[in-house]
């Protein structure tokens, strides 16, 4: 009787393994992308914002006056100034990212326009 119990076990076995196929699953592990290089590392920069500019200018002062506050806060007061900040002030930015946008180097230019002031 145990002879006839290993045969059918053995028959079970190979009607199972005949009823699957085997497939390739790309793996669940998701891949790091790296930052910069690569295929997309030759896409230009997306022109930065007049709010971003007038950020970067501001942050880093901010932090070193406030060097404990956190970081949300320090984003809300950027925020806020950049609300209250009077339309002058905001014109020098939008020039700067309108600047940015026609691929012109804000730095160069006003480097430019102060040895045209020199030369008059």
């Amino acid at each position: 009787m145990d002879a006839i119990y290993e045969e059918t076990e053995v028959k079970v076995i190979e009607e199972v393994e005949s009823c699957y196929t085997l497939v390739d699953l790309p793996s669940s592990k998701k891949k790091k992308r790296s930052k910069g290089g690569g295929e997309h590392g030759d896409k230009p920069k997306k022109p930065r914002s007049a709010y971003l500019l007038y950020y970067f200018d501001v942050h880093q002062s901010l932090q070193h006056e406030h060097p404990d506050m956190p970081q949300s806060e320090i984003n809300k007061r950027i925020s806020d100034s950049w609300k209250r900040l009077n339309v002058a002030d905001k014109g020098y930015y939008l020039e700067r990212a309108k600047m940015e946008k026609e691929g012109v180097d804000p730095v160069s230019h006003d480097k430019l326009c102060i040895s045209e002031l020199v030369t008059l």
